[in-house]
């Protein structure tokens, strides 16, 4: 019989059993492994994501199905000049939602978002000031197209206008 303490076989094994048993240990919390680093939390992306280009294509052709090309201008598509223009829409949504006249009305949006939806649905929570003839009145837009479009019109829509003025 073999002299098991010098065969090199068996001491590699004995070795490799007495290193994974460590590291199970550590594993474990049977050692003292380093504390793991802490990761801040994931701050929002200040854009949304991208809208694809599909859905923008069906947003523009619901604008014009709806007929707010008529009210709205929007440079190279639309030439409406009742409603205020949305070229800029999405800066312009930002700096709206930021100001103070916006605070103090009924509008309660936090997003591009959530402005352009709320525009929509209750466009009289919000009325800007300047429309291209002169002050924009309350009551305007159509009161009631929360009843006439549907949901996936409306979501297509909002992806359309959210990539106006980015």
């Amino acid at each position: 019989m073999k002299n098991l303490r010098y065969d090199k076989g068996f001491r590699y094994a004995l070795f490799a059993i007495a290193a994974g048993l460590s590291l199970t240990l550590t594993a474990c919390g049977g050692g003292s492994a380093p504390e793991p680093t802490k990761v801040p939390p994931a701050v929002p992306a200040a854009e949304p994501t991208k809208v694809p280009a599909e859905v923008v294509e069906r947003g523009k052709a619901i604008f014009n199905q709806y007929g707010c090309q008529a009210c709205h201008a929007i440079q190279g598509f639309a030439e409406g000049a009742v409603g205020p223009a949305l070229d800029n829409l999405y800066t312009d949504a930002q700096k709206i939602i930021a100001s103070p006249e916006y605070k103090s009305s009924e509008g309660r949006a936090t997003t591009v978002e959530e402005y352009i939806r709320e525009s929509i649905l209750n466009p009289n929570a919000f009325v800007v000031a300047q429309c291209p003839t002169g002050p924009c009145p309350k009551g305007v837009m159509i009161q009631n197209f929360k009843d006439q479009i549907s949901d996936s019109d409306l979501e297509a829509l909002i992806g359309y206008l959210m990539t106006l003025g980015r």
